[in-house]
């Protein structure tokens, strides 16, 4: 049995490297973000010392903080807003192309969900030209699910849906960790990959497609040529 892509009508969005492509650049803004916060929240380390162990941790990780935070014990809660406050969204530059394929699909609702902050989440949405196609009400952030995550959850998905008044089987969700559309996929949801250097070639089955750029996905959207295998 299978499902048009067209059929959908709503799409929750994650952000770095899923509305835009996470650059060298921003990753430099992102360290120098955490070493920063990290002396802001009065931990004993020279500023060189920070940003070295923000770069390992990246390198080694993915993850910004993941060194900081095993070296303090530092608490999520207590970082994420003002190291999300302290990144540089200039450093991306917009697609127009991306603009193009939202206003092509008026009928379809957009949501956000980023493990980033909310305040990150609306100022890369304005900086990318694609605010207006999202409801503020819709834009959610790590904090607003009292930083559970979703993978751990089904909350950030249900929250999303209810935001846009849309059923899961007519929903789609955009991620590039394919651990992140496990939920999504068992609650019915159409699971998008976006391409990442990092991924396996071979798709997990929990992952009905996998595209390079939302571009992409959107146009195939507004195409109608896809179909999903249920």
């Amino acid at each position: 049995m299978t499902k048009p892509l067209h059929n959908i009508e709503g799409i929750i969005w994650d952000l770095d490297d899923t509305l835009y492509s996470v650059t060298p650049a921003l990753h430099e803004s992102m360290r120098h973000s955490a070493a920063h916060t990290v002396i802001g929240l009065g931990h004993d380390i020279s500023f060189d010392e920070a940003l070295a162990l923000a770069i390992e941790s990246q390198n080694l990780h993915r993850l910004t903080f993941k060194m900081l935070n095993d070296r303090f014990n530092i608490d999520h809660r207590d970082l994420h807003l003002p190291f999300h406050a302290g990144m540089d969204h200039n450093v991306i530059e917009p697609v127009p192309t991306l603009v193009t394929a939202f206003a092509a699909l008026p009928n379809v609702k957009h949501t956000l969900m980023t493990h980033a902050s909310r305040e990150w989440g609306m100022r890369m949405l304005d900086h990318l030209g694609i605010a207006d196609f999202f409801d503020s009400s819709a834009v959610f952030g790590l904090e607003d699910m009292d930083y559970e995550h979703k993978d751990k959850s089904d909350r950030a998905t249900k929250t999303c849906l209810s935001a846009i008044g849309v059923d899961a089987n007519k929903a789609a969700f955009a991620e590039d960790r394919d651990w992140n559309l496990t939920i999504p996929h068992q609650m019915g949801l159409t699971t998008v990959l976006m391409d990442h250097p990092t991924q396996t070639r071979e798709l997990p089955d929990h992952v009905h497609y996998r595209f390079d750029h939302a571009t992409h996905f959107l146009n195939e959207i507004a195409s109608g040529q896809l179909q999903k295998t249920a």
